[in-house]
């Protein structure tokens, strides 16, 4: 995630623009970027301090991505250290903040409004804990700086090894299970390199209110069904072998996961079954707010999402590893 959000801002290659890139592990970085690095963890206080010097914007790409109860973790990890975030680029009056959510914060019905107020779900704390962020984000009185909140859709392309695609591509191939037709029955795929975009006009575009809040996706929102035809063309299989509307697809996909499991893990959880639940999202706020235009088609992309199916090993855990940081 934070690789593609450097590549778009060094492409800038503007002199006024000074990139500091904030993580954990320097040699994890691009090999282009040679600009400053400031090492360490969020969940440090006094790291929060250093990190923030002489910053006017921050792109807070980090975060955990997790199917499965894992409140503790997730609050730990995630949604205290954000917070404290928040409040300490305040103090130091930074003058944006730029926060990764999700679609998915959203109810199914409500996916394409990114107006929408997030449903907190009992069997999905990370999702709670993005809702919990925008409503920090939301709520804050008189901040002093301005607050984007993007919600992207579902991850895919190079380096971007997270997510639900990866776990469906690495997990399903030898259980036949639906996928979801009609209305409901999208799935909004979104390349690294569009996220890095919209990052980079979310950080230099001209915002008018305290809060703002965009969905951020693919150009279109592809059909569940086109994209299990599109993956048993490319690699003659596909993770989700027949389509059934969401009222039946949904008790059945429950039924598998109680039944079924991979690497003693539920093949399926409620916070899948949720993420495969979602109307075609549309990006016009966006464009008319930022400039944000999709160039990646979802075939190019999961293109890059099947070199790492076919080179490497798919990331098929439920309960995925944390991003960096970029200021």
């Amino acid at each position: 995630m934070g690789s593609h959000i450097l590549e778009a801002l060094i492409k800038i290659n503007h002199p006024d623009l000074q990139i500091v890139a904030a993580c954990r592990t320097p040699s994890k970085l691009i090999s282009r970027y040679s600009g400053e690095v400031r090492q360490g963890d969020l969940r440090d206080l006094d790291y929060l301090d250093r990190v923030l010097v002489g910053i006017d914007v921050i792109c807070h790409a980090a975060g955990q991505t997790s199917f499965v109860k894992s409140a503790d973790s997730c609050s730990e990890n995630y949604l205290e250290p954000t917070i404290d975030l928040i409040n300490r680029a305040i103090e130091w009056r930074v003058s944006r903040f730029i926060n990764l959510s999700s679609i998915y914060a959203a109810t199914a019905k409500e996916r394409n409004n990114s107006g929408s107020i997030g449903k907190p779900r009992a069997y999905w704390p990370m999702i709670n804990c993005h809702i919990a962020v925008e409503e920090y984000l939301r709520n804050y009185q008189q901040p002093r700086c301005q607050f984007v909140n993007l919600r992207l859709g579902l991850y895919s392309g190079k380096r971007l090894n997270m997510g639900l695609m990866p776990l469906l591509l690495s997990r399903l191939n030898n259980v036949k299970s639906p996928y979801l037709i009609g209305q409901m029955g999208h799935l909004p795929l979104l390349d690294g390199r569009d996220i890095g975009q919209a990052f980079t006009r979310a950080a230099l575009g001209p915002f008018e209110s305290d809060y703002n809040c965009l969905n951020i996706t693919g150009p279109e929102t592809p059909s569940q069904a086109e994209i299990m035809s599109f993956l048993e063309q490319q690699i003659q299989s596909k993770p989700l072998s027949f389509g059934l509307p969401p009222l039946i697809a949904s008790p059945l996909l429950w039924w598998l996961g109680k039944t079924h499991t991979s690497d003693k893990h539920p093949l399926f959880t409620n916070a899948m079954i949720d993420m495969l639940k979602c109307p075609p999202i549309d990006n016009h706020q966006a464009y008319q707010q930022i400039g944000y235009d999709p160039e990646i088609s979802w075939k190019a992309s999961l293109m890059d999402t099947l070199e790492i199916y076919k080179n490497q090993k798919l990331n098929k855990e439920i309960k995925q590893s944390t991003r960096p940081l970029h200021l």
